[in-house]
Formats: structure tokens, C-alpha cells, sequence
């Protein structure tokens, strides 16, 4: 009984692992965070199904099935279907993003991705351009959010394109107006330095 309570705690407190390398890999997906981290550790649905099948492993092992063993196999198993729906709907229709990546004419360490996001069968209204920089390369790697948009029909802010106009100048075009973001050189953080017209995004 002993060996089982304990080996229960152990799984109790091994349920804490995945919890804590989903916050750093969440903190890490920020602008600016770290790109190896973050690919790595911002994985909600599968780390938070992990906490919660390691939850109820530890309650089965113990055999206390008290009030409180009860409501931590709910609650765990409740956690466990949610992450495994949660997986079931992000795979379900998606397509793969299309993704380009652009290099700065000055810095190979710099490159521009964008990224167009979209569903089968989705609405223009549905679909998105997401636009950010990467900079560095390996474990020091860096991933700066520049703009999210939604994709407009064309008059009223449909994206045109994200370029290098200099080797630390970043314009983003919709045919609405432009904004153009300066690369820092010695962090790589891209500021918004300028605009032009209205260009709907964040």
C-alpha cells in the first residue's frame, strides 16, 4: 500500500512537468521569443492531455477513491478528452499553410516569412496573412510578430505583399496603403516606423 501511495505521488507531481513546459513554451511564442523553445514546448492540447492522463494514472495506482480521488479521475479525464478533441478539431479540414520566406539582402541571419493561412471551403473572409521576421539562427533564434490580417477583397485592404525595401526595411503593402517596420541592428527587433493609408491588421 505504501509503495503504491507512493508511486501515486509520483505521478501527481510528474503532472506539474507538462504544465510548466506548456507556460514556457506559451511565453516563448510571444514576439521576440525564442524559436526552438517555442516549436518545441507550445503544444497546449498534447502537454495539458499528458498533465491530465498522468492525474488519473496516479489516482488508479493509489486505489483512494475518496471524494477527492473521484474528482481528480473526472476532472483528469475530462482534461484528457478535451485535449484529445482539441487535436481532433485543429487537424480537422485544415490545409497546410503556404508559406514564404524572403532573406534580407544584407543580414542572412534575417529572413521574412509570410505565412497565408486558410480552410476548405472557408470564405474570403476566413482566410489570413500572418507576417513576422526571424532572426538569429539556432538555440539564439528569434520569431518578431510584424502583422495578422484577415484577407480582404480587393479595395478594401487585400494584401499585396511584404518585402525588403532596404537591408533593415520591412514594408508590408495591401492596396489600401503600407507599413514599414525598421530592423534594430543589434537586437533584430523590428519596429512599426511608418504608414501609409489604412492597412487592417495586428
Amino acid at each position: 500500500m505504501r509503495y503504491r501511495a507512493r508511486v501515486g505521488g509520483v505521478l501527481a507531481g510528474s503532472a506539474l512537468l507538462p504544465l510548466v513546459a506548456c507556460a514556457v513554451g506559451r511565453w516563448e511564442s510571444r514576439s521576440g521569443g525564442r524559436m526552438a523553445v517555442a516549436e518545441a514546448l507550445n503544444r497546449p492540447v498534447l502537454l495539458l492531455g499528458a498533465a491530465a492522463a498522468l492525474l488519473v494514472a496516479a489516482v488508479c495506482v493509489r486505489r483512494r477513491w475518496d471524494f477527492v480521488g473521484r474528482a481528480t479521475a473526472v476532472v483528469g479525464s475530462l482534461g484528457l478528452l478535451c485535449a484529445l478533441g482539441g487535436l481532433g478539431l485543429r487537424t480537422m479540414g485544415q490545409e497546410p499553410a503556404e508559406q514564404t520566406r524572403l532573406g534580407s539582402p544584407g543580414r542572412a541571419d534575417r529572413v521574412l516569412v509570410v505565412i497565408h493561412h486558410g480552410l476548405r471551403g472557408a470564405e474570403t473572409e476566413s482566410l489570413s496573412w500572418q507576417i513576422r521576421l526571424e532572426t538569429g539562427t539556432g538555440w539564439s533564434a528569434r520569431s518578431w510578430h510584424l502583422l495578422a490580417m484577415r484577407e480582404q477583397f480587393p479595395g478594401e485592404g487585400a494584401f499585396e505583399s511584404a518585402a525588403w525595401t532596404a537591408p533593415d526595411r520591412i514594408t508590408v503593402t495591401t492596396d489600401t496603403g503600407s507599413r514599414v517596420f525598421t530592423v534594430a541592428p543589434d537586437t533584430g527587433e523590428p519596429t512599426l516606423t511608418g504608414s501609409v493609408g489604412t492597412v487592417r491588421g495586428s
